[in-house]
């Protein structure tokens, strides 16, 4: 029943019905030809020209001219179709005598106008839609939900080089630490956030590679679970990110950015058409970087590699293929600090890792496949298919477990980091709008598959590496070759998985969704209602097939106060399968969730800026936590959780050519039941109960300072918890104030920029007690440091 159920909606999602009419048999010797141009007079090159009742289509020159000749007489409508422009149909006739002439003057859709008349505002971080990836084509105004968007450019300005380095900090509610030098801790709204990419669940166990802002386009932050429609995902929200496609206008940049640390970073993207047919759209970006650290010793070096290849079958039909490959080489996982004193008590180049390790490498490959479908201008079908491959190997140098005493002496191993993470994903949706009567009607359906391996060997080798080390009085470079034990990689990978020190895990699911939104009083009010039903397979301790399924139900209400302001209520479930194996043994269980929320937004001068107020409610059961950092690749379950709050987000050009951003966040999350009773009321890990963060940017737009622009900003954060599951906060509060001054003119930009100012020595770190260690540990954040970056468009 099921599978067929399945069948039935894939059937209905991915067909669509085309026609086609013939000819009569008349004597072709008419002709059409015209002129088409942009809004401003400009000659619009590569729009594709279809004729009615003909099977003929045609694309215009770099002049804008198209033409169709050895046309039978009669009556004729041209359509006329370019990415971003609204589609025109015009009526002509054809004689045989003289050749019917027929101009058309493009105009930008209402999406992309917005977004024109936003920018020429200089309105850098104020973005009103979303991106096709999430599904929901309308405004942010009118979502039942506290959705937040960062733009490229405001990446850019930040000088972020990968999501961990303060994307989050341009939402409320978002945090973002720093435990591994892989992939992305987010967490929104208390919980461990999920990560999208282009829509689609790329989560692993661990993995995959955080993402390089160099080939992204901007973050979408969802708070809530929303997952009837993106699945899976965490009930505080998920992230997605967005990467470049080609737009079809040749353009291309490059930037520079040297930095603290011996940051060298260069990047590429070169956007264009091919020009045989003009159909066939490219896009490339490329990223080489070297970097160290604060920490001795530590580094982390990395390179992408990121085509895209669309194609444009005609004016309703794309295909659009996009290859990602990034690798980095780093210093292991050994970043945290271990002490009986207490927090910040060792200098912040402290390690225990020793120059004489080999470093570890991550080769992370992925392959992206988009097909959209416009049947009309009211109904569209995507399909989409991914597979990702994250392929690390390594070591790291640890301390033995407990083995620091209060001289300071402290024995060192290594410990194996070879990991494999592979996804196959996909997907099929159709959504589209109809009216009956005054009511309007949106639809949205769709099925979502994947299945997702992961395969980990983590042993500690027994032997110890070299002699007792003193964190008094640290001694580098000494390390002999005979000192360091090896991994013994003479059996596969999956072998070792499969052994006492290794871990592995899966599952597959699949499911099927649909939401219908109706909009009543001239859509002033829109109920939306959706469901969606999943089912999951994994395997269990035994290597037996489990089976968990659910269904998940939303309901919103968003109604417009004014013109330019909203309120809204939501009601959201979230389940998402968990797994891997947990300290001790066994394996995590699934996880649900629900969300209670309403909400406020509004927009100001004439949508110049806008903000948005949130309450939210939300349950989470089957908390599945890291087990720590030395114990990668094993979890704990920490029971059951609640986080309720209060956010703040205010963005856009609040005064002519100063774009500001401000956000405030009041958290209280903290777990309801727990397997240690000493653990109920105490906060979740990755929380603080006080998140505020604000950027401003002002740029002078006239005179001999044209260009000149001074950036400030700053994030707090006050009330954080410890990890894992503690009573007691962290002692100190986390602050950094950021300051920049930059230059754009023409095509050439400069942007200097210095972060963590005041040289704060901010942490994160656990309590004596947490995994049963003796000691504290603690992990230092970014000191004081600056990035110069050179830019040029060509």
């Amino acid at each position: 029943m099921i599978r067929n159920l399945y069948l039935l909606t894939l059937l209905l999602v991915i067909s669509s019905a085309l026609s086609l009419s013939a000819q009569d048999n008349k004597k072709h010797t008419g002709i059409i030809r015209g002129t088409i141009t942009t809004s401003d007079s400009k000659p619009a090159a590569m729009v594709v020209v279809a004729l009615s009742s003909s099977n003929k289509t045609g694309l215009t020159d770099e002049a804008g001219k198209y033409e169709f000749s050895n046309l039978p007489t009669g009556a004729y409508k041209i359509k006329v179709s370019l990415l971003g422009y609204q589609d025109i149909i015009k009526s002509v006739t054809v004689d045989n005598n003289t050749p019917a002439v027929q101009d058309f003057e493009l105009s930008m859709q209402i999406n992309e106008l917005n977004e024109i008349i936003v920018a020429s505002r200089n309105n850098r971080f104020d973005k009103k839609h979303l991106s096709s990836t999430l599904r929901l084509q309308q405004p942010l105004l009118e979502i039942p939900q506290n959705i937040q968007v960062v733009s490229g450019n405001l990446l850019a300005e930040q000088q972020l080089f990968n999501v961990s380095e303060g994307v989050g900090r341009n939402v409320s509610g978002v945090r973002t630490l720093m435990h591994q030098e892989t992939y992305a801790s987010v967490y929104i709204r208390g919980f461990d956030a999920s990560g999208m990419r282009n829509g689609m669940s790329v989560n692993g166990y661990f993995g995959p590679l955080k993402e390089d802002m160099s080939y992204v386009d901007r973050v979408e932050f969802v708070k809530g679970p929303a997952g009837f429609m993106m699945g899976n995902t965490q009930p505080g929200g998920f992230y997605n990110i967005v990467t470049k496609k080609p737009t079809g206008i040749s353009q291309s940049a490059a930037r520079l950015t040297l930095g603290s640390f011996n940051t060298y970073r260069a990047e590429a993207d070169v956007d264009g058409r091919f020009k045989k047919d003009g159909r066939l759209l490219y896009r490339v970006n490329v990223m080489g970087q070297k970097k160290d650290s604060w920490t001795k010793y530590a580094f982390n070096n990395g390179f992408a590699f990121v085509p895209t290849l669309k194609y444009l079958v005609d004016d309703k039909t794309s295909v659009t293929l996009e290859y990602q490959y990034q690798f980095s080489e780093f210093s292991g996982f050994a970043s945290y600090i271990y002490s009986m004193n207490g927090f910040k008590d060792m200098p912040r180049n402290m390690t225990y890792n020793d120059p004489s390790i080999n470093p570890t490498r991550v080769h992370d490959q992925s392959v992206f496949a988009t097909v959209e479908h416009n049947i009309d201008e009211n109904w569209k079908i995507t399909g989409q298919a991914a597979y990702l491959n994250y392929d690390m190997q390594g070591q790291s140098l640890y301390s033995v477990y407990n083995s620091l005493d209060k001289e300071g002496n402290m024995r060192r191993n290594i410990s194996v980091n070879d990991a494999v993470n592979t996804a196959k994903l996909g997907q099929a949706f159709i959504n589209g709008k109809f009216t009956t009567g005054s009511v309007t009607h949106r639809v949205l359906a769709g099925v979502d598959l994947g299945q997702k391996e992961y395969i980990a060997d983590w042993s500690a080798l027994k032997d110890t590496a070299g002699l007792s080390f003193n964190v008094f009085k640290p001694v580098y470079g000494k390390l002999k070759p005979s000192d360091i034990p090896q991994p013994d990689r003479s059996r596969s990978l999956r072998e070792r998985a499969a052994g006492p020190s290794g871990a592995k895990g899966g599952y597959s699911y699949n499911a099927v969704y649909i939401q219908e939104e109706v909009g009543l009083l001239d859509n002033k009010i829109r109920v939306s209602v959706g469901g969606r039903y999943t089912n999951t397979t994994k395997l269990d301790a035994l290597g037996n097939d489990e089976n968990n399924h659910a269904f998940t139900p939303r309901v919103g209400v968003n109604v417009n106060v004014t013109k330019n302001m909203t309120v809204y209520a939501l009601y959201d479930q979230s389940f998402i399968e968990q797994t891997g194996l947990l300290v001790g043994g066994g394996v995590a269980k699934p996880s649900k969730g629900t969300n209670k929320e309403i909400g406020w937004k509004s927009e100001w001068a004439d949508g110049r800026w806008s903000a948005t107020v949130a309450a939210y409610d939300i349950t989470k059961t089957n908390i599945l936590a890291s087990a720590g950092p030395d114990f990668p690749g094993l979890s704990i379950m920490s029971g059951e959780a609640r986080s309720r709050g209060i956010e703040l987000d205010l963005k856009g050009e609040i005064l002519p050519n100063l774009n500001v951003i401000l956000n405030y966040a009041y958290m209280d999350a903290k777990v309801t039941k727990d397997a240690k009773p000493q653990n109920v009321g105490a906060a979740l890990p990755g929380t603080a109960k006080h998140n505020t963060n604000g950027w401003a940017t002002y740029r002078i737009a006239t005179g001999k300072l044209q260009g000149l622009g001074f950036s400030l900003g700053y994030s707090f954060q006050d009330d954080r918890a410890a990890w894992p599951t503690v009573t007691t906060s962290l002692p100190d509060a986390y602050f950094s104030l950021d300051a920049g001054v930059s230059y754009t003119q023409n095509k050439f930009s400069v942007n200097l920029l210095f972060n963590n100012l005041t040289d704060k020595e901010n942490y994160t770190g656990f309590y004596p007690g947490a995994w049963g260690y003796k000691h504290y540990g603690y992990q230092y954040m970014t000191p004081r440091s600056f990035k110069l970056s050179f830019g040029y468009k060509f």
